[in-house]
């Protein structure tokens, strides 16, 4: 395989990381311009109850909750109605730039003809991906619903918290945008970078699979070089599926980075009397992390890149952290954690061992 094919890979995925900012930008706007139709449904409910929150009955409470629930559920319906809409259709450019940059990228690695792919190849591929694609078991309506569920109950708990507190109508506004409106933002940004890669993933497999079956020699699991990735996707960085053999599908979780990179065969396996090809690299990144508190209460991790190393394709992730124990011990304990770096370090223990059935297991069970 020429050795810029896994750097263009990477760099396709940076492609597609952006389309899932500018999908991400678009939900999320979307998601705040609902803030004002909601804290008005939200004061008239508490108007119309006459009473502070302590000075309700049990059921006159409920019945608020229950008319709260519903007056914020009939505003986000369209929002997330919405945000399913632009992720089929950012998941549609996804599938035929990613179709595209495989049969590109296959063509001069066999010196084959240009393949043309044709409108229904990729729209029969765009559709089949946003109906039956999953991750952690969930489909793409699966998760809207979910994060729609959520929304709806942090806005209506700021809401109510508001009430008890006796706060004000812009004092209960602000509790609102806080903790319910920007409380869920992460959650469709998520929800964009989780499926845009799903998209990608399943474009390029699909399409190396249909139209270059003969050049598939297996499919390899790559990781991302970096402590943002979990050690269950670490453990199973540069396994390798013979063709035909069953692999997990990727994304494996929620901003699951991970791809498959097709194996193609060996100039020995072909029959061709020629040395193999050098090598590609891969990149390797060091990033140093922060705790930052929002005013919400809550906390988010905030990453800064410290330094990029290029290291051989083969290198996977467990050789990597490794290298790390002479090199940075500091960092690998930072990926790790105490009681697993311990075990890493010692020899007793390593990241397969970690993990059962692709889940990170307990400390208690190790």
């Amino acid at each position: 395989m020429e050795n810029s094919y896994l750097d263009d890979l990477l760099k396709f995925q940076h492609r597609v990381d952006q389309r899932a900012t500018s999908l991400a930008d678009d939900m999320v706007k979307e998601l705040r311009a609902s803030r004002a139709v909601i804290v008005g449904k939200l004061a008239a409910l508490a108007d119309d109850a006459g009473k502070n929150w302590d000075d309700l009955s049990l059921n006159r409470r409920k019945e608020l909750l229950t008319a709260q629930l519903a007056a914020v559920d009939a505003v986000l319906v369209d929002v997330y109605a919405n945000a399913g809409k632009s992720l089929q259709e950012a998941g549609e450019d996804v599938v035929a730039a990613s179709a595209k940059q495989a049969a590109t990228a296959m063509t001069e690695i066999t010196g084959a003809a240009t393949v043309s792919l044709g409108a229904t190849f990729t729209t029969d591929v765009a559709t089949a991906w946003f109906e039956s694609s999953t991750v952690e078991g969930l489909t793409i309506n699966n998760f809207l619903n979910k994060l729609q569920a959520n929304a709806r109950d942090r806005i209506v708990s700021a809401g109510r918290r508001a009430m008890i507190e006796g706060k004000s109508v812009d004092a209960a506004a602000r509790m609102i945008r806080m903790e319910g409106i920007e409380g869920s933002v992460p959650g469709l940004e998520g929800l964009a970078r989780t499926f845009c890669l799903s998209a990608s993933n399943h474009a390029r497999d699909k399409t190396i699979e249909e139209h270059f079956p003969d050049m598939v020699g297996g499919w390899k699991r790559i990781g991302t070089l970096d402590r943002r990735t979990c050690i269950a996707c670490g453990s199973m960085d540069g396994k390798v599926y013979k063709p035909g053999e069953p692999r997990p599908s990727l994304p494996a979780h929620w901003r699951c980075r991970c791809l498959y990179v097709v194996q193609t065969p060996t100039f020995k396996e072909l029959g061709i009397d020629a040395p193999e090809l050098d090598e590609s690299t891969r990149p390797a990144v060091k990033h140093s992390a922060r705790t930052v508190h929002h005013r919400d209460g809550s906390t988010s991790t905030e990453f800064t890149v410290e330094s990029v190393d290029q290291v051989p394709a083969s290198t996977t992730y467990t050789e990597w952290l490794k290298r790390q124990l002479q090199e940075d011990p500091a960092f690998v304990r930072s990926v790790l954690g105490k009681t697993r770096f311990e075990l890493f370090k010692s020899g007793k223990l390593n990241l397969s061992g970690m993990v059962t059935d692709g889940k990170i297991k307990n400390l208690s069970d190790l």
